[in-house]
């Protein structure tokens, strides 16, 4: 009985050097997409939350496109967003509903010459505000006019 269990001890030495290394390189990897990326998704997150917050106000289909901007600026604001959500906020009134666009994308450098490209696409459609957020229109023939 002595002798089996020395004999499995011997077979027992855990992980080797290059094992241990490979784990690293990997848990190394994708801490590193995790702090790169990160931020973008946690922005995006806001931009919902404010079209949401948005979407809310019973006066919207009276606010001009200057103060539906204010809103969303101060909301951003406030939840620290900054950058490319900002600037791609587009307002396009129909003649019964209105549609809050905040369309962008964003290039992130991961590693050396290596960038991984976010797209984000955010709608808020006055004429159905429970399907906030989902894109639900195609804003290319709108890019084609201006």
């Amino acid at each position: 009985m002595g002798a089996t269990i020395g004999a499995s001890l011997c077979r027992q030495r855990g992980m080797s050097y290059w094992s241990w290394l490979l784990v690293v390189a990997v848990f190394g990897f994708i801490l590193t997409c995790v702090s790169k990326m990160g931020p973008a998704y946690i922005d995006a997150r806001y931009v919902d939350e404010g079209l949401k917050a948005l979407a809310e106000n019973p006066g919207l289909r009276d606010m001009s496109r200057g103060d539906i901007k204010k809103e969303l600026d101060r909301f951003f604001l406030i939840n620290n967003v900054r950058g490319e959500p900002t600037k791609a906020v587009k307002i396009i009134r129909g003649a019964d509903s209105m549609l809050v666009s905040v369309d962008y994308e964003l290039r992130q450098p991961l590693i050396y010459n290596i960038d991984v490209i976010m797209k984000f696409d955010k709608q808020l459609n006055t004429a159905k505000p429970e399907l906030c957020c989902e894109p639900l229109v195609d804003l290319e023939q709108f890019r084609k006019r201006d």
